[in-house]
């Protein structure tokens, strides 16, 4: 009797872990109704508005590295993306199903996504202010995007382990 009491409550076990894995896995099912609508959170989305605000800051680091000051029109031309691409994936990530917080895995990395995409969001702030002006100082302008950067690709890397761990698939061409 102990015996078949043990194996139904394991059967049970594995039926209920397979049952909210399948339900997780599923709210990335762009054919499911309403997979894709503003409301839900969209894996691949946030993570191209990651990628772009990376990009961007790279290119204007390059630029304060290579250079005593940066044109005002080409820093506040770059700075205006990282910042529209940070918030938006801020945006993005305030979307998260709030039930993914009940798993101590996801809950861990949910809470480091936020906190690396505030402080980019920070660093944001004063390289705008330093862009404002008429000629960007290069140095200035690196070190800015030097701290963001360490902060976006914190999130970004935080983000795809946040994915890994729940079972969301890599887009097409994406490294694993």
């Amino acid at each position: 009797m102990r015996l078949l009491l043990t194996i139904l409550t394991l059967a049970t076990v594995v039926l209920v872990s397979e049952s909210t894995s399948f339900a997780q896995r599923a709210m990335y099912n762009p054919s499911a109704a309403g997979g894709l609508g503003v409301q839900n959170y969209r894996p691949y989305t946030a993570r191209t508005y990651s990628a772009h605000a990376i990009n961007h800051a790279q290119t204007l680091q390059y630029y304060g590295q290579h250079n005593a000051s940066i044109p005002q029109g080409t820093a506040q031309e770059h700075a205006a993306e990282v910042r529209r691409n940070v918030d938006a994936f801020g945006k993005e990530i305030a979307k998260l199903p709030k039930e993914w917080e009940n798993d101590p895995e996801a809950a861990k990395l949910i809470a480091e996504i936020r906190t690396h995409q505030k402080q980019a969001a920070e660093h944001c702030g004063m390289l705008e202010t330093e862009c404002a002006k008429h000629t960007a100082a290069g140095g200035v302008v690196m070190q800015c995007c030097t701290d963001m950067l360490k902060h976006l690709r914190a999130a970004n890397d935080a983000h795809d382990k946040l994915m890994k761990h729940l079972g969301v698939p890599m887009p097409m061409g994406a490294k694993q």
